[in-house]
Parts: structure tokens; sequence; C-alpha cells
């Protein structure tokens, strides 16, 4: 089973390592980006826009990033798990972040075997707007963990056919 704690502490490793140095001082303008993880106003912008970095890109506009980082699993990935429902369990039910984040962008990284990282930067309106009327043709996923969260696995070739979507390797640090 999967351990929440220890993935998020394991991403954010990641994140500091890889995307901060590949991705956010080189993309923000001026070094400009800050990493929501930390407080009270963190939690609310966590918690209500499912955001992990905004940042200011070149030409000047506040971006808000939704990022997800997967670890190797022993193949390439095809398709790209988006979370309909955050828990399953019964009594408990919630949203997944598909239903409610607010993210200019989704920030899909894909760990390779080498450790560096195939990311996938995603328009999230245009994910948005073609995901829901495909939902359903969809394979579910579902994980065993404790919330036993659920939803779709999105190919990627899909992905970038109907959404704008930006591709960066990144390497392992």
């Amino acid at each position: 089973m999967n351990n929440f704690t220890d993935d998020n502490v394991w991403q954010r490793s990641v994140r500091d390592a890889v995307l901060v140095p590949q991705f956010y001082e080189k993309y923000a303008t001026d070094g400009r980006y800050v990493l929501v993880d930390k407080g009270r106003f963190a939690d609310i912008i966590q918690q209500r826009l499912d955001v992990d970095t905004i940042m200011q890109s070149k030409d000047g506009a506040v971006v808000a990033i939704e990022e997800k980082i997967v670890r190797w699993p022993g193949y390439n990935y095809t398709a790209l798990c988006l979370e309909t429902e955050s828990c399953t369990v019964k009594g408990h039910e919630s949203d997944g972040w598909m239903h409610f984040c607010e993210a200019d962008y989704l920030l899909y990284c894909l760990q390779q075997q080498d450790g560096g990282l195939k990311c996938y930067l995603i328009n999230f309106a245009e994910l948005y707007k073609w995901f829901w009327p495909v939902e359903k043709s969809l394979n579910v996923f579902e994980m065993k963990t404790q919330n036993r969260t659920r939803g779709r696995l999105a190919p990627i070739a899909d992905v970038r056919k109907h959404c704008g979507v930006a591709e960066y390797n990144l390497v392992a640090a």
C-alpha cells in the first residue's frame, strides 16, 4: 500500500532537485516562482485551488501550476492518471482534482529509468474541456491506497492531440 506522506516527501525531493533548477529557474522570469507547500496560506491554495507552484512566465503573466511527479514503475507510461475521485471509501467520498483544480497548467512528470523526468506541461483548461466529454470512454484506475483514489487513464497520445502540451526532458540530479 502506498504511503501518502512518504510519497509526498519523495515527490518534493525530486521537485527540488530536478524541476526547480531545470524548469522553474529556467522558465520563470528572473527566478520568480513560489513553491506552495508550507504555511496556512499554502494550505488554502492547495486545498481550494489544487496549485503547487506559482511562477511568473517570460511574458510577465502569473501562472499557476499543478504538479504530478510519478515514480519509475519499471515500464514506459502510455497514459496519465487523471483523478476523478480522491476518496472512494464509503462515507468519506470526495471528488478528485479533475473536478476542482484551478491551475493554468498541469505539469505531469514521469520519472524515467535513469532518474530523469519526462514532463508534459498541459494547458489545464484545454485538458478539462477535452476530458469530461470522453471520461466514460477511458479506462478506470483505482489505487490501493487508504483512500482508494480512482480516476481515468488518459492516453498520452490523445492528450497531446487534443490539449495544449509542451514536453520537457529533464536529467536526473
